[in-house]
């Protein structure tokens, strides 16, 4: 059985419109939401790093603790209009607009938890909350958020997957953008006169690794720009793509590969390239000897889950944080079909999730 103020909380939240960069309406909520507890929030700069219009929400309870609780603000696409439909046992839009259950979900079981330890005068554990911003784009509230030095794991409440399932290792993602540069001509006057930047960058990518090239690493090349007309050669085409790996040395490997085979397709026809690239976020692993592990095979034992850490492919917050040295695994709390007008979260989904958020504050 779900509790309705689980319910009404998590409908007052998909019903606020917060895409990336555009949190603050979600950030005030939560703000009034933990003072009317006994608790202040405080927002950091990181809206400094994302260009958005707040910071992270951070909750210090009882001095911040050893752990954090964590989950995003924004999503992925707008929630404007957003017409929430209760069905026999779940939530799901209209299908009009996606729900916004990535990552509303994960914000309602952590606030339910914290009030109904407050009404109930449970006793809270010392640990610290973190509402993040830009997750869904740039990672850029979690990577620029420093944990206190006693912090030493996290618990991340984000994942489509079901509750007691949860990321324990992802792979880790490369982006790069090239600017492949010829020279512009008439193409029907003087075509001999330009270097068609095109034709450069198709000579990079015919030797480019697009899809799968093992088990832990993939490559692709996903948008291409350039050209102003069909009767000028092109001066200019630019590229953007990712590189996805599992090993951080491979991964780099293959990126200064395919910049060294762009380079030698533009510069044999007199061309050039200009390339930059970055880690959006790095792999991780975290193991069963490690304190977020244990601590998840601990909760699923008192709440009667079945257990199961997995690999994903794809990042989340829990990629920052373990970059920065505190291990840290993403939770199910049952998001389907994320991103998609066909979102939908089992009620029994939420409610688990919102138990563990609780268990975890108070227990285990």
């Amino acid at each position: 059985m779900i509790d309705s103020s689980l319910i009404n909380l998590f409908l007052s939240l998909v019903k606020i419109d917060a895409v990336s960069g555009s949190e603050k309406p979600v950030a005030d909520y939560i703000c009034d939401f933990v003072r009317n507890l006994g608790f202040e929030p405080h927002i950091d700069d990181a809206a400094a790093l994302s260009g958005g219009n707040t910071g992270n929400v951070v909750i210090p309870v009882h001095g911040g603790g050893d752990f954090l609780l964590m989950s995003h603000m924004d999503t992925p696409r707008s929630t404007k209009g957003v017409n929430p439909l209760l069905q026999e046992d779940r939530i799901t839009s209209d299908h009009t607009t996606i729900l916004g259950v990535d990552d509303r979900g994960g914000i309602s079981a952590i606030l339910w938890a914290l009030k109904y330890a407050v009404d109930h005068s449970m006793v809270l554990k010392p640990f610290t909350i973190l509402f993040t911003v830009c997750e869904e784009s740039t990672l850029a509230g979690s990577h620029f958020f420093q944990p206190d030095s006693q912090i030493t794991h996290g618990f991340v409440f984000d994942s489509h997957l079901s509750p007691g399932s949860f990321v324990s290792e992802t792979c880790g993602a490369i982006a790069f953008k090239f600017k492949v540069k010829g020279k512009s001509s008439h193409a029907g006057v003087a075509p001999e006169k330009g270097i068609n930047a095109i034709q450069l960058a198709g000579e990079g990518m015919r030797t480019f690794p697009f899809g799968r090239i093992n088990a832990s690493t993939t490559a692709n090349i996903g948008i291409i720009k350039g050209g102003i007309a069909t009767n000028v050669v092109p001066d200019v085409v630019e590229l953007e793509g990712e590189i996805r790996s599992d090993i951080l040395d491979e991964g780099e490997e293959l990126m200064h590969r395919v910049i060294a085979d762009f380079e030698k397709a533009a510069t044999e026809k007199g061309g050039s390239v200009e390339c930059s690239w970055n880690w959006d976020f790095k792999p991780y692993r975290v193991s069963t000897e490690q304190l977020p592990y244990k601590k998840m095979m601990r909760l699923c034992d008192a709440l009667n889950l079945k257990i199961e850490g997995v690999k994903s492919m794809g990042g989340s917050d829990a990629n920052s944080m373990n970059a920065k040295g505190v291990p840290t695994i993403n939770l199910g709390v049952g998001a389907q079909n994320p991103h998609s007008t066909e979102e939908f979260i089992l009620y029994k989904d939420l409610q688990t999730a919102a138990w563990m958020a609780l268990k975890l504050m108070t227990e285990i």
